[in-house]
Parts: C-alpha cells; structure tokens; sequence
C-alpha cells in the first residue's frame, strides 16, 4: 500500500478488557487472524497493529489486549487511548460477569460516548454455564450496548459481527470529526481574512497568544497517553 493513501486511511483503537482468563488474548486473535489460541498467557499489555478491511473499506486498526483488569487498577489509560471498548466475560465464571459489570459502569463514567459492546466468551461450555444469556444482555440493554456470546474455540460469526460494529462506529465518528474540523478551520479562515478581527498579541513574548480551551489540553494528554504503549505483538 502506497504511504500516502496509509496515511489517509482512518485509524481506529480498541481496548479489549476484562478479568483474567476469560479469553480476551484468543479472541483478539481470533479476529485479527482467525487463529485459535487454546493457552495464552501474559503479564503485559500487548498492542496488535494491522490494516483491515471492513465494508469494503480500508482501516488502520490498534487493539491492545489489556493483560488483566483489577478494579483497584483499573487500565484507565487504556479506556483513555481507545476509540472503542470491548469487555469480555466468562459465561462459565460469575466473578468475571460482576467485575465485567462494574468495568462496564467504570468506562462511561470516563467515556459517555465510547462505543462499547459487551461479549460473553466459552458458549461452547454450555455445561458449565454459571451466567445465563438473558443476563448479559440485559446489563447492555441497560446501558444501550449491543451484546453477544461467542466461543472464540468454535470461532463463532458474532466475534466478527462484534468488532466490525464498533470499528464501523468509530469510523463513522472519524467522518463526522473531520467534517465538523473542516467546518471549523473555514470558519477560522474566514475571521483571519477579515480585517476587523482582533489578534491578541503577548506582549510579554512577541508572539500570538493562542486562545485554548480545556478540552484541548486533555487532547495533548491523550496523545501522550497513547504515546506510553510500547508494548506491540507483531502478527
């Protein structure tokens, strides 16, 4: 792929969390290569980068598969740097449910609009099932998520079905972004061409005093957030 169209293509982050061993590493791989991993374990947050095509278009996708998640540590950088979320639990461990549960509760409160889905992995365990479908997917429809079970051993359509939903939002959300900043910079442009506008200069350094909003330092801080994962799984 030429660099310049790579460098047009969207790019999308998703954080996959959830407690330990539910399976969150075997499905990230699953999707990304449609590979199955019965044992994975780590003790490190592992960022997977690859292009995908989704709807018959082309994105630049990171996913970074949080190794464990205690609710006392709560990866809230991870939460931060994604553009989407994914929780994952384990149908046959209602420990996992109830900590997928208060994660679920922890990622609006710092993100209200982040797309998220919820997945509940091991359907293939039915025998062992300690957490119905109907609880699942109420917690989503509580909080207006879409929901789905999947056994990432059997590779069930739902996994792919789950992560191009949300990739499909946040590309949308890049769209209706870079609109609104194109919206944006014209309307700068029109003011700076009007010669009736003020410049407030400092006079303390010669220079432009830029007037800056909050939100825009805690996009500084986000993209240093997202600068501090070094941690890559080459596929």
């Amino acid at each position: 792929m030429k660099t310049e169209e790579k460098n047009n293509m969207p790019k999308v982050r998703v954080a996959v969390i959830g407690k330990s061993n539910v399976g969150k590493s075997a499905l990230t791989v699953r999707y990304l290569t449609r590979r199955y991993i019965g044992e994975y374990r780590s003790n490190i947050d592992l960022l997977y980068r690859q292009t995908l095509t989704v709807n018959n278009a082309s994105l630049d996708v990171e996913i970074v598969d949080v190794c464990s998640c205690d609710m006392q540590m709560f990866p809230e950088e991870a939460i931060h740097w994604a553009d989407a979320c994914v929780i994952v639990y384990d149908i046959t461990c209602r420990t996992s449910f109830n900590q997928a549960s208060d994660m679920l509760q922890r990622v609006l409160q710092l993100r209200t609009q982040i797309p998220t889905v919820l997945l509940g992995n091991k359907a293939d365990l039915e025998h062992l099932r300690q957490i119905d479908e109907v609880e699942g997917r109420s917690l989503a429809a509580k909080h207006n998520l879409q929901f789905y079970e999947v056994s990432v051993a059997e590779n069930t359509t739902q996994i792919y079905t789950a992560f191009d939903l949300i990739l499909n939002m946040c590309r949308t959300n890049h769209a209706a972004q870079k609109t609104r900043k194109f919206s944006v910079s014209k309307m700068i442009g029109t003011l700076i061409g009007n010669t009736n506008s003020k410049v407030i200069q400092n006079s303390n350094q010669g220079g432009t005093v830029v007037v800056c909003h909050k939100s825009d330092l805690y996009k500084s801080r986000v993209l240093r957030r997202r600068q501090n994962f070094t941690a890559t799984a080459s596929l």
